[in-house]
């Protein structure tokens, strides 16, 4: 009787140990490829970052003040009679475009002009906003354009928008100023004990103001930006810039160009777990974080936030990028969120 032989030279019984020992090394391989991945996203998301703080700081440099955004809250400081939306340019992010070799885009907007036009949705909108015209008589308008400096790899908000007229819908940022340690009232009072304003610097409520000295962090929501001088903490212990979510907030949704939409405060800890649009039980109350978890929470849903395992990158006054842990000392972290609160913060807040 011929015996049959296995020519490959191995038995049943060894191919299956093969196959399982390369198994376990392909599922030992798939989490290190993850991790790999997700630190390179995490890189990319820290660039952006320094890019952003350098073209503020550029900014800074020809017109000796941070950027402000567009929102007049006063009349008689517009100098033309209107306020809110109706005198509005724009965010702080639209100053700095030109700073981002974003010129063609910047150049398509008419600062000369204001114009009401409602647009449906509950904002009113300058019509000095449109611009390529698109096939027929569509036109493309100036928010909806998407900014790749303004991504972060990591976040999951490929698209996020409540829109489906993609030549009208805003484009989100990932990317928001701080208006640090700023009185943050909750709305309806939902949360109260994320009330901000720890050091007594941001007494008017959500930065609405355009006082420096009622204003804790480097921008407020109203138009006023600081000036190097008056970051006396140090350029290098102060927020500028952070990550956020924006699906994660009723104004951060509304895009990198919206004169009210990125106003985000430390008032909220990094990372605070919000229920964000679209996400399970996002209209209702979370019972383990009652009232502070709901996205119209301004004191914790205008609040830093990434996809960042553990903390969220911010990049400070002097231009340098730092990752600060979700379990960052909560008065340290609101220290740094105030550019002049006076009190120390050591080194070991960076180790955080």
């Amino acid at each position: 009787m011929k015996r049959h032989v296995n020519k490959s030279g191995f038995t049943l019984v060894e191919l299956l140990v093969v196959i399982a020992i390369i198994g376990i090394l392909v599922a030992l391989l798939l989490p290190a490829v993850s991790a790999a991945r997700e630190a390179a996203r995490k890189m990319s998301c820290s660039n952006n970052l320094k890019q952003i703080g350098l073209a503020m700081r550029t900014y800074h440099n020809t017109y000796n003040s941070l950027p402000n955004t567009g929102n007049y809250i006063w009349h008689r400081q517009s100098n033309n009679g209107r306020a809110w939306a109706e005198s509005s340019h724009g965010s702080n992010l639209v100053k700095i475009l030109p700073f981002l070799e974003q010129d063609p885009l910047y150049n398509q907007l008419n600062f000369m002009s204001v114009d009401r036009r409602q647009a449906g949705w509950g904002a009113t909108w300058v019509s000095n906003f449109e611009t390529t015209p698109l096939a027929g008589s569509q036109t493309r308008w100036f928010w909806a354009e998407l900014i790749p400096t303004f991504i972060c790899p990591s976040a999951n908000v490929d698209p996020y928008t409540d829109h489906t007229d993609f030549a009208f819908a805003p484009s989100i940022t990932t990317y928001a100023p701080s208006i640090g340690s700023q009185f943050m009232p909750s709305r309806d009072n939902l949360c109260v004990q994320y009330h901000g304003n720890l050091f007594g610097t941001g007494p008017h409520g959500h930065g609405n103001g355009a006082r420096g000295m009622e204003v804790s962090g480097v921008f407020c929501r109203g138009a006023w930006a600081s000036r190097f001088r008056d970051v006396s903490d140090g350029e290098s212990q102060v927020i500028m810039v952070g990550e956020i979510l924006p699906h994660k907030g009723d104004h951060n949704k509304n895009g990198w160009m919206h004169h009210n939409s990125i106003w985000n405060a430390t008032a909220g800890p990094v990372n605070y777990p919000v229920s964000g649009l679209g996400e399970p039980g996002f209209n209702q109350i979370n019972a383990q974080f009652p009232g502070c978890s709901h996205w119209s929470n301004w004191s914790t849903s205008q609040g830093f936030k990434s996809q960042h395992k553990g903390g969220a990158q911010f990049v400070l006054v002097d231009g340098s990028v730092q990752f600060l842990s979700e379990n960052i000392d909560y008065v340290t972290y609101n220290r740094l969120g105030d550019r002049r609160d006076g009190g120390p913060l050591g080194e070991q807040w960076k180790n955080n």
